[in-house]
């Protein structure tokens, strides 16, 4: 049977490694499922691994099940099965990576210190644990599923030397402190750092939600004022219908006197008051006619298709509908400035199918789009304040219980969304 303190470590350092693990595959995701699914999931998996690190400690039956139950945690946050594979290997090289620095570790510590303490297994796990937090922590920051380019270099600077700094002590105490503090003093300076590594990531994560709201806000304001402008031109056009008696009876008069020169300037001045405002969809839906004749007006040599099959009333915000219009035409609209006026072309459609609410949008594009584990990736130089777009469309779609899919083949980029509406 196992030694009580081995055991101990064992646990509580397993259980950090878990949540290293946690930090991993979640990086940067906009996460959909319950927390307390998510938790449930990864403490299962941390029961098991330890039960048969308990009961069974067999290598080969340990890595197998670490593997499937790694394999599992990562259909969490993505449905390919290429993409699992490459996160799990991913991680199980930075666990066996791990293991190897641990083993380089004790060539710091005098010969046989730990076997003469009794703390020969005890002290490894504790700083395998440190280097699996050091080895994610890396990972996030440069490699393949890095996380927002925004993370201030001196916040992931500083958690790194902590971990530094954690290891330099460790060393440092194995070579001075008795086996009874040792591992006490040693496994209670890891704790503090994976609480130091959680309110990091706590700290992160707001400061990120914090620019995704003040880029919504602002969104908001744009299309509110872009909807007023239009409201405003439609107006104007009423006025004319509302006066048509009178134009006509001036443009009579201008006839009658032969006076073509004056008539045909009074003509161009009808003709510049309506062009813009005349609306080119009408669905009967204020706020959809608002965004979708606004953005169509804005256009030049783009073709647009815009196919509607909606009610007046169809039980969405309109701040909601007007981020989902006006953020997947923003992102067409970009994307054709890029390539030829001839291929430029934009089809939209939104269906309502009794509570449920289909939007397509396809567009061309140029050049090879970069995806990061089902998120499109900005284009653009300044990432940190940019690439919000379809994640905010993706935050208003599962606010209704939706779905969003997002997929590009033969240069046409493609999203469809489909919302539960009361």
């Amino acid at each position: 049977m196992i030694e009580f303190n081995m055991l101990m470590v064992y646990l509580i350092t397993y259980a950090l490694c878990t949540f290293s693990i946690a930090r991993f595959f979640r990086n940067d995701k906009q996460i959909s499922i319950p927390i307390y699914k998510e938790f449930a999931a990864y403490f299962i998996y941390y029961i098991m691994i330890c039960a048969v690190y308990v009961f069974i400690r067999i290598p080969m039956v340990m890595m197998v099940l670490n593997l499937v139950g790694l394999l599992l945690l990562s259909r969490l946050y993505e449905k390919k099965i290429r993409n699992n594979v490459i996160m799990v290997v991913m991680m199980y090289v930075m666990m066996v990576a791990s293991e190897c620095m641990a083993m380089m570790f004790c060539k710091f510590t005098p010969h046989n210190i730990w076997e003469k303490q009794g703390i020969a297994s005890q002290m490894p796990l504790i700083f395998q644990c440190v280097a699996l937090a050091l080895n994610v922590q890396v990972f996030k920051k440069f490699g393949a599923m890095k996380s927002s380019d925004y993370v201030p270099w001196r916040c992931w600077g500083g958690v790194v030397l902590i971990q530094l700094v954690l290891v330099y002590f460790m060393i440092m105490l194995s070579n001075q402190m008795q086996a009874e503090f040792l591992v006490q003093a040693t496994l209670l300076m890891t704790v503090v750092d994976f609480i130091i590594l959680y309110i990091y990531d706590v700290l992160i994560n707001s400061e990120k939600e914090r620019v995704r709201n003040i880029i919504l806000t602002e969104q908001k304001e744009s299309y509110l004022r872009e909807m007023d402008i239009l409201m405003d031109s439609q107006k104007r056009v009423r006025g004319i219908y509302h006066d048509i008696k009178n134009h006509i009876l001036v443009m009579r008069s201008y006839l009658a006197q032969k006076d073509y020169s004056s008539l045909n300037e009074y003509l161009d001045r009808l003709q510049q008051e309506t062009k813009q405002a005349v609306p080119k969809v009408y669905t009967g839906q204020p706020t959809v006619d608002s965004i979708l004749n606004y953005k169509i007006n804005s256009l030049k040599d783009v073709s647009v298709n815009i196919e509607t099959s909606i009610p007046e009333t169809m039980g969405i915000d309109d701040y909601d509908i007007t981020v989902i219009l006006g953020n997947l035409f923003d992102n067409a609209i970009e994307a054709c400035s890029k390539i030829d006026k001839d291929k430029r072309n934009i089809d939209c459609s939104i269906k309502m199918v009794k509570n449920q609410m289909f939007i397509t949008m396809e567009n061309p594009f140029q050049g090879k789009l970069r995806w990061n584990n089902g998120n499109l990736l900005t284009q653009k130089a300044d990432s940190g304040n940019h690439g919000f777009g379809l994640q905010n469309v993706r935050r208003v779609v599962e606010k209704y219980n939706g779905i969003m899919e997002t997929s590009d083949e033969n240069n046409i980029f493609r999203v469809k969304t489909m919302l539960y509406l009361r």
